[in-house]
């Protein structure tokens, strides 16, 4: 009943823009000057995600990871909660360089994400290039 994950990076963003705000945001960001907001928090994961140097730790180690740990989650969460809402939601959660979670932000709450945060507000990631990481997620369920 899970229909499909996307960790969200294919925002065209011209590149001499990435690695100047990428620079900006490595040299000048603290784990206390999180974003504010859940669209600047996607924005700073959509400049992260086109940054060559975050592209390993995407595909080797922070996909994974999320898809084996968070597909059961996710699947006990619609099993377990009355009247799941399966519309589609984003979220990004900022990581620190411990991998814990720093902040989380969502686009508008749902039943499931609410099952899951507490999930989430817990875990601990995989060791991150730079932090705060940003990683931005879309979920989307449909009944195939």
């Amino acid at each position: 009943m899970l229909g499909s994950l996307r960790i969200v990076g294919s925002h065209t963003v011209n590149r001499l823009f990435v690695i100047i705000f990428v620079a900006l945001l490595t040299t000048t960001a603290k784990e206390g000057d999180l974003a504010t907001s859940y669209k600047q928090a996607a924005e700073l994961a959509a400049a992260l995600n086109q940054e060559r140097d975050t592209q390993a730790y995407i595909h080797l180690d922070l996909t994974p990871y999320y898809q084996k740990k968070y597909w059961p989650v996710f699947q006990s969460c619609l099993k377990s909660t009355d009247h799941p809402d399966t519309s589609s939601f984003s979220f990004v959660v900022a990581i620190g360089k411990d991998g814990r979670v720093l902040r989380l932000y969502v686009d508008h709450e749902t039943n499931i994400y609410a099952c899951v945060r507490e999930t989430l507000k817990k875990d601990e990631f995989p060791r991150p290039p730079l932090s705060p990481y940003y990683m931005h997620i879309t979920m989307s369920f449909s009944n195939n």
